[in-house]
């Protein structure tokens, strides 16, 4: 079962189309930083990269349409997902213990129920 918070937030970023708010989540004991965001948003920022990868491949890449294909018919199963059951997030940092990825924004897909914490607000690291 998923935190009421993190449901409500989802929930508002659904709604609104655009990024609730700023969060801090604990998955699999990683901490992600970054804004959840509406399931649109996640649909379109996937298919923002499938368009980057078809620009910098060429109109002839048969990868790219296999890609593409298998990213519309994940979108059209996305999109009968129950509201709730996954957190869309914008995720600017994934700290793994002492490591911190920097992701700029890439719009990952958690399930609900496997965020164990989380708090409001970002979190930011420094080199040193």
């Amino acid at each position: 079962m998923s935190d009421p918070g993190i449901e409500a937030l989802n929930r508002a970023a659904d709604e609104a189309d655009e990024a609730a708010c700023p969060v801090t989540l604990v998955v699999s004991g990683n901490m992600v930083t970054g804004h959840i965001v509406g399931q649109d948003t996640f649909e379109a920022d996937t298919s923002r990269m499938v368009e980057m990868a078809r620009e910098r491949a060429g109109d002839e890449n048969g990868a790219i349409d296999a890609m593409s294909g298998l990213i519309s018919a994940m979108m059209d199963a996305v999109g009968d997902d129950d509201p709730g059951e996954f957190v869309h997030v914008s995720v600017q940092e994934v700290m793994t213990g002492a490591e911190a990825i920097h992701l700029g924004g890439s719009v990952f897909r958690f399930r609900a129920d496997e965020i164990q914490g989380f708090t409001i607000g970002t979190v930011e690291t420094k080199e040193g």
